[in-house]
Parts: structure tokens; sequence; C-alpha cells
């Protein structure tokens, strides 16, 4: 392949392509970079590596190739994803916008270009699915969202040039950001953080930025290290003030709360809970907050290795930390420090730190942390069947290995990440294809899986181990198909009808039992690439289902299906 890029710069983009399993090639380069783009900056503003690069990227949409909503620092990706937050969380939200480019020379028009396109976007006239439709439900003056925003919205603009080395003249990107500062549909609704134009020494440094984010130095006041155990070689009872804590559980940035901490908690934040308000009681108290110790359980903070700082007394590093109990705690810590830092910074918490990479213990763990109360609908994530599945995964052998996360987090080091399907992911493809209702499982898919879960009808123990592998391995070809440009969708919201065609396809060539399908989707990677290949371009023909919605439709999804069988 020709070397056009900075060699440092180029090194990393290999590793980056070697990690999600890309194949590189001069005629594949621009895209390839548009996904490194993508990946760079949508893990720095989160400061956590993004694992889905699909999740942020346009498909192609002119002019913009990448699209980053957070709510409070939380990456908002579909419909479904609004759901999550709390009924009476507060909402901080980002708008960014990436475009990238490869080109020898600094291509100002472009640059316009994507400057217009954002503008297009926030005034509605450049629709972007599923992004736009995110956009205007939290900027609904008359819907729910826009009531809890604690403040008017960010937008942030960055222009990746791999190639150039070129200062952007000051009094041009003034003239691009009154584009949107001077924009009367914007005006009070959107404040522009900055348009920000990096190049190689930039994004390079933005990429070594992200191996940081696997990692947490602390300090714990009082500390016991426990004895060495099997698959436990180091473990901690321990103290720490909250000054140091908030190191681990805030971005450097802006100090939002890192959530992808708790990936491996059961509960997410339940709100003003009798417990809770002890919590803030304690908290509020000036006679109490000493005690604060001692009236809290505190947190069980689980990480794959924990190392002694060398010189710094009583500092350790933490690789790939989670906090497996204590979200109501932290949580209501930080809420407490954004009213009065002062008071919560010397508030200590008391803290358990263990160190394994052994899957089975974890799970022992994890259960035994969050199992002190009648929680048994919270740690669904933990039940018989999902286990069945996991160990099913683990032991199909096969050139294509898939990983099933039982516990989120549990294989964060598999590579590529798009062979890991959690459990949310997982029930979304199988009621798709398996009963044939890819419509459900976009703008309240979390609230049908819950719906599907409590009646029965996915992860019951009479469903067939090999129906839902059958699920993921189809999973893993879309996003190997569509992250190495060998498959286009025309919108983001067609993905699970495009798996339930596959299904519908493999079907009308005789292959029934999921075994079978399997085993036809593993025997030649060009047969599968064409299977995918010929059912988008059917879905591509009917036109009605991209009218606006029309993948959330459920008599359009059974129109498809006649005419698919048809």
């Amino acid at each position: 392949m020709e070397q056009k890029i900075d060699i440092g710069l180029n090194s990393k983009i290999n590793e980056f392509a070697s990690k999600f399993n890309l194949n590189r090639t001069d005629e594949k380069d621009e895209d390839i970079f548009e996904h490194f783009a993508n990946y760079i900056y949508t893990s720095n503003v989160l400061e956590e590596e993004l694992e889905n690069i699909n999740s942020v990227s346009t498909n192609q949409a002119q002019g913009i190739d990448g699209i980053v909503i957070t709510i409070n620092n939380r990456l908002v990706t579909e419909e479904a994803d609004l759901l999550k937050l709390g009924e009476n969380e507060k909402f901080k939200v980002s708008f960014s916008f990436i475009q990238s480019t490869i080109q020898k020379s600094f291509d100002e028009k472009k640059f316009q270009a994507f400057v217009d396109e954002v503008v297009n976007f926030l005034c509605g006239t450049n629709r972007i699915e599923p992004f736009s439709t995110i956009f205007e439900k939290i900027m609904d003056e008359e819907g729910d969202l826009i009531e809890k925003l604690e403040d008017t919205p960010s937008v942030s603009l960055f222009f990746i040039s791999g190639r150039t080395n070129h200062n952007y003249n000051e009094t041009s990107l003034e003239y691009e950001k009154r584009k949107i500062t001077n924009r009367k549909e914007l005006e009070g609704k959107l404040i522009l953080d900055n348009i920000h134009f990096h190049q190689k020494e930039k994004i390079k440094e933005q990429y070594d930025n992200i191996a940081r984010f696997h990692s947490a130095q602390l300090k714990f006041d009082k500390n016991i290290q426990l004895d060495e155990l099997p698959n436990i070689e180091f473990s901690l009872l321990a103290t720490i003030k909250f000054s140091e804590l908030k190191k681990l559980i805030l971005t450097s940035n802006d100090e939002k709360l890192r959530e992808r901490l708790f990936i491996e908690n059961v509960r997410n934040f339940i709100g003003d809970t009798p417990v809770n308000k002890d919590i803030k009681g304690t908290l509020n108290n000036d006679t109490q907050r000493i005690y604060f110790p001692f009236l809290n359980n505190g947190l069980t903070i689980m990480c794959d290795t924990i190392e002694k700082h060398r010189v710094k007394q009583n500092e350790f590093i933490l690789t790939y930390p989670r906090i497996i109990n204590g979200c109501q705690t932290t949580h209501i810590l930080v809420e407490k420090y954004r009213e009065n830092p002062e008071i919560v910074d010397n508030v200590e918490v008391v803290a358990k730190v263990i160190a394994t990479t052994d899957n089975n213990l974890k799970k022992q763990i994890i259960f035994a942390a969050n199992n002190q109360n009648s929680i048994d609908k919270d740690l669904q994530s933990l039940n018989q069947f999902h286990e069945k599945i996991e160990t099913y995964f683990s032991g199909f052998e096969s050139n294509i290995p898939i990983y099933f996360e039982r516990l989120r987090g549990q294989f964060s080091q598999i590579n590529p990440p798009y062979s890991r399907i959690n459990i949310e992911n997982l029930a979304k493809v199988y009621i798709s294809i398996f009963l044939c209702e890819p419509h459900k499982m976009k703008s309240n898919a979390i609230k049908r899986i819950e719906e599907y879960q409590k009646n029965k009808k996915i992860f019951k123990e009479t469903d067939k181990e090999s129906d839902y592998y059958y699920a993921a391995l189809l999973f893993y070809y879309l996003n190997y198909f569509t992250i190495n440009s060998e498959l286009t969708l025309k919108s983001k919201t067609m993905d699970m009808h495009l798996l339930m065609a596959c299904d519908l396809e493999l079907k009308k060539k005789g292959f029934n039992s999921s075994s079978e399908k399997i085993k036809e989707l593993l025997r030649n990677l060009d047969d599968t690439r064409n299977l995918f290949s010929h059912t988008n371009q059917f879905l591509n023909s009917e036109t009605y289902l991209f009218d606006r919605r029309g993948f959330y439709s459920a008599p359009k999804t059974r129109l498809l299906i006649e005419k698919y069988n048809s």
C-alpha cells in the first residue's frame, strides 16, 4: 500500500485497524480514516474508549462523518437510550460533529461545507437518522426532556486533517463560527463551544490519550493489603477521600460522571429512595458527616490489576477499574459535590478493591456484593439461562469466536469489539429475527425487552442456545461488513430489518434450523457477504420503508415479510 500518511500516524492507524479487524487498502483508506477520527474524538469527548465505531458514524452522509450526542456524559446513539435516563435527573447535553480528510492539501471548501452541513442539521434541513430524531426529541419545546435541561446544550465541531500542516486563518475561522452563532433559528437554544481544527500531531496526541482512560492512579490514605489468593493477586481494604475518588469517577475536562465505571453494576441510579435520602442526610449534617465511613457501606471496586506506585506512598495504579457496588453512594456524593465541593472533598469513603481477571470469580463477587437486599429483578444478568448462553458461546469452536457479555465489560480486552455482544443487543437481534419484530427495537427497545423477558418470550429455559449464537453471528457480520465498507446501509435504522431479511433469505434457501444457518454463514465469507448484499439491495428497493419512521412501523414490517416471501 502506498505510503501517504506520516509514519507515526500511520502506525497508529494500523494499530486501530488491527484492533477492529479492518482491511486497509488504498481504496478503503479514506473510509478507515473516517472511522479512526470518529473513534479518537468520541473516545476523548467521553474520556473512555469507544467500542462500537458504527454507533457514531453517519453512514457516509454528505459533509459529516460522525455525530456524538451525550447526555450527562452518556453516549446516546438511538432513541431507546433516552429511556435509560433517570426520571429525576437534570441533563447536560452536548452535540459534537466530526469530519475527516486525508487529502494532501488543505481543502477550505470541504471545511466550509462541513460547517454548512452542521448548520443544516441543527436547523432540520439536513436529516441524518437516527441522530435527527434524537436531536428533535431533546430539543422539543413541548417535550419532557427539555424541561430537565440543566444548561443550554453545547455544540462542538472537529475537522480532522491527517496529511496537512496548515494554519487556518483566525478571521476565516470566526466567519465559520458566526454561521452558527448568528443563526436566528438557533438563538437561545444552543451554545457553540468551539470549532476544533486538528492535524497530524494533535491526532496522534489524542489517540495516545485513549490508553490513559483504562487506568487510574489513586491515593488510599489508610489501606490494608489482604493475602494473595488463587485468581486474586492483589486486594485492599481501604479508605479514600472524595477529593481523590473524584479522579476516578469524574472526567478531567469538565467533571462529568464516568458512567462506564458502573457497567458491571446491576443497578443504575434509582433516585430518592429512603436509603439514598439517608446518605444525603448524613452528608448534609455537619455533625454526622465525619462518621460517613461508619454510616455507609462504601464502594466495591473491581479491576484487572493493582500496582503499588514505585515512589508515592499509599498510591496505587488500577487498570480497567469498575465500581460493582456503590452506584447510589457515588451518585449522591457527586450530587453533593456539585452543590458544595469544599464540604465533600474531605469525606472519607470505605473501599474494597479487588484485582481479578477470572470471570467466574467476578460473577460470584458481583452477586455477593449486590445480594444484601432483595433485588432479584436487577440481577437478571446473572440468571442461569444467561450463564448457559455464555457457556455455549465460549465452547463453540469456530474461526470467528463470539463472546456473550453476560456481565458487561467481562471481555473488555477481546478484539475486535464487535465480536462481543451484550444482553441488550442479543435480545434486539433475537426479537428481530425470531419474533419478526425489528420495528419494536427502535424507540422503545429497552421497555420492550423487559416486557418480553417478563412474558417469557426471550431468554427462557426452553430456548435453544444455538438460536442466540446464530443471532450473535448475524450481528457480528453486520458490523464486520459495514465497518469494512463492504456494505453500506441506506439508513442506520434499517439494521434490524436487514438481519431479519437475511434470516428470511436463508430459510428460502432451505436452511431451517439455527445450526444449519450457522454452518452456512461460516462456510464461505464471500457467500455470506453476498447474502448481506442481496438482502440490502432488496430492502433498498422497498421505498415505503424509507418513509419517515418507516422502520418503526409494524404494518410496513409485515408488508416487507409478505413481499420477501412472495
